[in-house]
């Protein structure tokens, strides 16, 4: 990619990251600046609610309209492969285990050293019981209302300017950032708003964990976006994932074990 295309390209990450901080933080900021009127003409702020859903489902929301604006019909095809395409099992399966590992070796290991909350159970039996046996499968609405946008849509364009560990990185902290708001309503964020920098430390790592899967399945949104998206959520459902700094700090050395181990290269989302 010419350095001129590299920089259009950002450019519409740029504005693709405004429309989606106006609308997820504009909808939330109304309901924060007058919760009484906005609850009594729309219903509350609360996990599956319209306004919720509006606000959590912008990045997905805005990376389509974009796509349809600048690329037409052909943009939205290209991303619905980048969803669907094939991709290797061991991919698919680092995906859904990579975090439930680190959960249940800290279940295992943690209580050996002080008090630690969550048991094995939590992970072996809750977790998959939530995700695929209850409504979660279909009110989970970060895996494709966020994923489109931000693997989709934002990281190939950072990935056609900057290497992977500063495009990872980057959209790790602006995904961070974008989040706040939610630590303000009760019910959305399980993780309390003290532990905002533990929060960002494994936010980070698990956007570069996206990244490096991302990389290395040539650019599949499903296995680094959807999938670990939904099993984190799951597990937090689950009472499984707080980020607390035991389980960012492991996340954050898994990481780092993979791009030493198996650094990717940046041009296989190609």
């Amino acid at each position: 990619m010419t350095g001129e295309a590299s920089g259009r390209e950002l450019r519409r990450v740029w504005f693709f990251l405004g429309l989606v901080f106006l609308i997820s933080w504009g909808v939330g900021g109304l309901y924060l600046a007058f919760p009484a009127p906005l609850t009594a003409a729309f219903g509350p702020f609360a996990y599956g609610s319209p306004a919720y859903l509006l606000a959590a489902c912008s990045p997905t929301l805005v990376a389509l309209g974009l796509t349809l604006t600048f690329e037409g019909p052909a943009g939205l095809a290209r991303l619905g492969r980048r969803l669907l395409q094939a991709t290797p099992l061991w991919a698919l399966a680092l995906a859904f285990l990579a975090l439930p590992v680190i959960a249940l070796g800290l279940g295992l290991l943690a209580p050996r050293f002080g008090v630690w909350p969550v048991r094995p159970v939590d992970v072996l039996v809750a977790t998959p019981l939530i995700l695929f046996t209850t409504a979660h499968i279909l009110t989970n609405s970060g895996p494709l209302g966020e994923e489109l946008g931000w693997r989709g849509y934002a990281l190939p364009r950072l990935l056609n300017r900057w290497p992977p560990l500063m495009a990872g990185g980057a959209l790790g902290v602006i995904w961070t950032i974008w989040h706040i708001p939610a630590f303000l309503f009760s019910g959305i964020v399980a993780t309390p708003l003290s532990d905002l920098g533990w929060y960002a430390l494994g936010t980070v790592a698990l956007s570069l964990l996206m990244t490096w899967l991302f990389l290395r399945t040539r650019g599949s949104v499903l296995i680094a976006g959807v999938v670990p998206h939904f099993v984190i959520n799951g597990l937090g459902a689950a009472g499984a994932w707080r980020a607390r700094p035991a389980e960012s700090v492991a996340l954050a050395l898994l990481v780092m074990a993979l791009f030493l181990i198996c650094p990717p290269n940046r041009r296989n989302h190609q």
